[in-house]
């Protein structure tokens, strides 16, 4: 099983999928976002022209713009142009249009209406940032062009008060040293420009925005490591049932430890399959090591086994990894009995189809082995070694020579029969001792029970 973790290139494919579904949300936002601005420029421009009645139509062309600007951003990243680059050229845009809207003195006024540009300052104008950021924000889903986007309204704002601050008529400071009366009456000039009020929006606007820049970089963060969390779930799938995944998923370092522990273990094989390939098409060979492969591990994982893995037109299946149970030996029968009947039901259907039938014949035994993370840090996989491993792969290929399709060691019958399972009459049915055993590379022999010739396979 590869650990991902370790593997860079998994890390950079990995980044690179949430890069791209990043852009496709970014597009889509600033979809919902030039949208979203034209509702909110229409609602303004009503407002704009009950309030000022003809003079409103002055802010008409700069609304306008700001919603073509909307859409064209928008339009442009649908044909691939989706940088920073082009976003924070847009948001400018977006920004000095507003500010220009916001400082300058409406020419349709009266000249009796027209108020000193100080004046302006008075009017509440710099939360229309606030609404340009908020629908930046949601074609945006970079820390940096948060803070950006707070950086260029904080200048334009700025730049907007040192323009009027040169005015000869602007009042900037009110002297302390003034009553009380007359501070008063120097505030509520209209040439006056309050810089602590302007220092406090400036001061608010940068905060906001880096709240906005942390809350978004947390995001990605968290949706990277859910990603992550989905992945390698989804990797533990592939060889462990599914109550076992959500263990496992719950923590870290789950297999990282060597461990060794008492299991079963089963190994499971297609008989003459060099020959049976012979026959068929590659394509007809693949699509049937398919079937036979899912049905495999369907039926290990029906029982509470881990798949070790696909030896070509074989399995190698445990019982008893990462958690041992006291019903892994009573489970590693079952399931081999269970595969010689999912097996003869696949040939029934072969054979109806005018497929060619396969058969299968299943080794197993039960004992210790040492198990763990075994590999690179590119590459690492899970891993159940030991002798207990070889003598049921041993078992398996013994079954040629014997004529039986199941051959288990005497220690997994005994381990059964400890275990008490309800079943074991059913578990027991048709299979019979046979004393000493040769196995190929081992010395002495082995105690092992075999399913008799023609005896069901049926659980």
């Amino acid at each position: 099983m590869t650990d991902s973790s370790f593997d860079p290139d998994a890390t950079a494919r990995l980044d690179a999928r949430l890069g791209a579904a990043f852009q496709d949300q970014e597009r889509q936002g600033l979809k919902l976002a030039a949208h979203l601005r034209g509702i909110a420029s229409l609602a303004i421009s009503i407002w704009l022209i009950i309030l000022l009645g003809k003079a409103g139509w002055f802010y008409i062309p700069i609304i306008a713009l700001f919603v073509a600007s909307g859409y064209g951003h928008y339009l442009l990243s649908r044909r691939g142009f989706r940088s920073d680059a082009h976003a924070f050229g847009f948001f400018l845009f977006d920004v000095v249009i507003i500010t220009f809207a916001l400082l300058t003195p409406n020419p349709l006024l009266p000249p009796s209406e027209l108020w000193p540009p100080q004046a302006r300052f008075r009017f509440g104008g710099f939360n229309y940032y606030y609404l340009l950021i908020s629908l930046f924000l949601l074609g945006s889903y970079s820390a940096r062009a948060m803070l950006f986007a707070g950086v260029a309204c904080v200048i334009a704002w700025g730049g907007g008060i040192l323009w009027i601050a040169g005015f000869p008529d602007t009042l900037l400071a009110i002297p302390t040293f003034e009553t009380p009366a007359a501070r008063l009456e120097r505030f509520l000039d209209p040439h006056f420009v309050s810089l602590d009020v302007r220092t406090t929006e400036i001061l608010v606007m940068l905060l906001s925005t880096t709240v906005l820049a942390i809350a978004v970089l947390r995001s990605r963060r968290l949706i990277r490591q859910q990603m992550m969390a989905a992945r390698e779930r989804s990797n533990l799938a592939r060889y462990f049932p599914p109550n076992i995944v959500d263990e496992l998923a719950g923590y870290d370092g789950a297999l990282e430890t060597v461990q060794s522990q008492e299991v079963g273990v089963l190994f499971a094989d297609l008989v003459g399959f060099s020959r049976f390939a012979e026959m068929v098409t590659p394509e007809e060979l693949i699509e049937m090591l398919r079937a036979f492969h899912h049905r495999m591990e369907r039926t290990v994982f029906e029982h509470g086994g881990t798949l070790d893995k696909f030896l070509g037109d074989g399995v190698m299946a445990t019982f008893g990894t990462p958690r041992t149970g006291p019903q892994d030996a009573a489970n590693t029968l079952r399931c081999a009995r269970a595969m010689l009947s999912v097996v003869d039901e696949w040939n029934t259907r072969r054979a109806a189809a005018g497929f060619p039938v396969v058969q299968l014949s299943a080794g197993a035994h039960f004992g210790p082995i040492v198990m763990g993370d075994v590999g690179s840090e590119r590459r690492l996989e899970f891993a159940v070694v030991g002798d207990t491993v070889n003598v049921a792969s041993r078992l398996e290929e013994s079954t040629r020579a014997v004529g039986s399709r199941l051959i288990v060691s005497d220690v997994l019958m005994r381990a059964v029969q400890d275990g008490k399972p309800d079943d074991l009459a059913a578990l027991r049915a048709g299979i019979v001792p046979h004393d000493g055993l040769s196995l190929r590379g081992r010395e002495g022999t082995v105690d092992v029970w075999m399913l008799g010739e023609g005896d069901e396979s049926d659980e």
